[in-house]
């Protein structure tokens, strides 16, 4: 019967990306998918806003959470329009099997985003009003940079995410064919969570921090763009 054979998930992922890669556009469908999850998340801030509640601290990460739920909702609508792609073309490759106890280790994408502010009360008076609309700008700018590198994070990465959650979709499914000790256990929503949720929750301690300081800038502003309005 020969040694037992085990799956090789890097090297199946890889496969994937390069089918994703020729099929479809990846990047493109990624930033729909972030284009219409910041859409949802300033729309629930303004519903939040105008039900009265103003504090920013609270309210962006409230809107943070809410649009990254819309995004997983959105990656697994996608999934599900590409079923008949996970149907199909599951045998395994011979060379994507490797010896069991040889192993390999999964796609790895962490970065750390760590930010903070400190200080005592910065609000400006009458005579500061240059120096508040200095520093509305730089917060305002701070705030679109962050957003921004995010969502340009996860665009980039799209075609090897997309690929590895097909492939945890496969594997839950039972689709992989003539392969034995395949782990079915793995969820897509469990690797979707662990590639995309610390970028989220970076935006949503940067967004708290903003909103923190601008109240301390600006007293009364209740939102970013308010700030700059009144600064």
């Amino acid at each position: 019967m020969g040694e037992p054979r085990i799956f090789n998930r890097d090297r199946e992922i890889q496969r994937r990306r390069r089918l994703v890669e020729r099929l479809h556009s990846p990047r493109l469908a990624m930033a729909l998918i972030t284009a219409l999850t910041a859409a949802c998340g300033l729309l629930v801030s303004y519903l939040l806003l105008h039900a009265g509640l103003s504090s920013m601290v609270l309210r962006y990460p409230i809107a943070v959470g809410a649009a990254y739920l819309v995004f997983l909702g959105l990656l697994g609508w996608w999934l599900h329009s590409r079923a008949d792609e996970r149907d199909a073309d599951t045998d395994v490759d011979p060379t994507d099997l490797i010896p069991n106890g040889s192993g390999g280790s999964g796609y790895h994408a962490a970065a750390d985003h760590d930010g903070g502010a400190s200080g005592s009360d910065w609000s400006f008076g009458d005579g500061d009003g240059e120096g508040a609309v200095i520093a509305a700008v730089i917060v305002a700018a701070v705030v679109l940079f962050g957003a921004l590198f995010a969502a340009f994070s996860i665009i980039s990465a799209a075609p090897v995410l997309l690929a590895e959650l097909l492939v945890d979709v496969a594997l839950a499914g039972g689709l992989y064919r003539h392969v034995r000790r395949i782990d079915r256990e793995r969820h897509w929503l469990k690797t979707a969570l662990a590639r995309t949720f610390w970028r989220f929750a970076a935006v949503a301690a940067l967004f708290a921090a903003a909103g923190w300081l601008a109240a301390r800038l600006v007293p009364g502003a209740d939102s970013i763009g308010d700030l700059l309005h009144r600064a």
